[in-house]
């Protein structure tokens, strides 16, 4: 993983707890960000608070932990961020502008972080390396390498994500961010609608499923900044993960940090699944409180 500089926030995450397992499940974990109305996170919660519900059925939370890394060189404290750059929707004479908007989203970093650098179009991109491959592949960015399709593009998104999640998996009990720079309707496919009859079906499970078991969640960065178009979508894969949209705005440095925050602060949320095999289960999770609101994935697959 690319090491690099910069600051934000600190501390380590709480060990887990332990509790009996059902015989043919896994234990589900959720990352949960718990923000007040001024955006900012709320750490003094307990277990108790956290209602989950799967499928409309409640579910006992089992294990619970709020994680606060700062990206130190000491163990367990790195936060890991994937920068994925669209080359597909943005185009040739928009280069150097996701260039410069690259090096905003990397500059919070810290020099314990686990950062990566990856090309929308590329097949030979990996979610590691070091600092010089990061820099090396901003460098050798290149709007517009593939033609936009409205039936191609959404699936190389999500097996982009698919890879990206399954790259990330190995390191457990940590909220990892991919932020997609690039246009929404690349960055953001929508559920289909046909369901197991769509052709991108199997993808969208696909990518679902690994992002849920990695704690992967993609956030979408528009690098139009502020171009007054209507943002308004409909349930789609940044939201589903757990991330969040950052459109019709030329602050990306807030964004960035925003972003980088979300990665920092958090809680883990550990339960039981609810009996039933389904191709993807429906996931609810709400707090005591009324004045604040979440992010957190709202689907995971099997």
């Amino acid at each position: 993983m690319v090491v690099a500089g910069g600051g934000l926030l600190g501390a380590v995450p709480a060990a887990r707890q332990s509790a009996p397992a059902p015989a043919s499940a896994d234990l589900v974990e959720l990352d949960v960000v718990v923000l007040d109305r001024l955006e900012q996170p709320v750490s003094s919660l307990r277990q108790e608070d956290f209602t989950i519900k799967e499928d409309g059925h409640a579910v006992d939370v089992k294990t619970f932990a709020h994680v606060s890394a700062l990206g130190s060189l000491q163990p367990d404290d790195a936060r890991s961020v994937t920068l994925l750059m669209d080359d597909i929707g943005v185009s040739m004479t928009g280069t150097s502008a996701m260039q410069a908007i690259a090096q905003v989203m990397l500059s919070p970093s810290q020099r314990g972080d686990e950062i990566s650098v990856v090309r929308l179009s590329s097949r030979s991109d990996e979610a590691f390396g070091d600092v010089a491959t990061a820099l090396g592949r901003i460098g050798g960015y290149r709007g517009g390498v593939v033609p936009f399709s409205r039936r191609d593009t959404p699936e190389t998104v999500l097996k982009m994500v698919t890879k990206i999640s399954r790259q990330l998996e190995a390191v457990e009990h940590r909220r990892k961010v991919i932020i997609c720079v690039g246009l929404p309707v690349v960055c953001d496919p929508e559920e289909p609608l046909l369901s197991g009859t769509s052709v991108l079906w199997p993808h969208w499970v696909a990518a679902l499923t690994a992002a849920a078991r990695a704690n992967v969640s993609v956030y979408c960065l528009d690098p139009t900044g502020l171009n007054q178009r209507a943002t308004s979508r409909g349930v789609g894969l940044v939201r589903l993960t757990g991330g969040e949209l950052f459109t019709n705005s030329n602050d990306f440095v807030s964004a960035a940090y925003s972003m980088w925050r979300d990665a920092s602060r958090y809680y883990l949320l550990g339960y039981w699944p609810s009996a039933g095999k389904r191709e993807l289960h429906a996931v609810d999770v709400s707090v005591a409180r009324k004045d604040l609101h979440l992010r957190v994935r709202r689907r995971r697959g099997e």
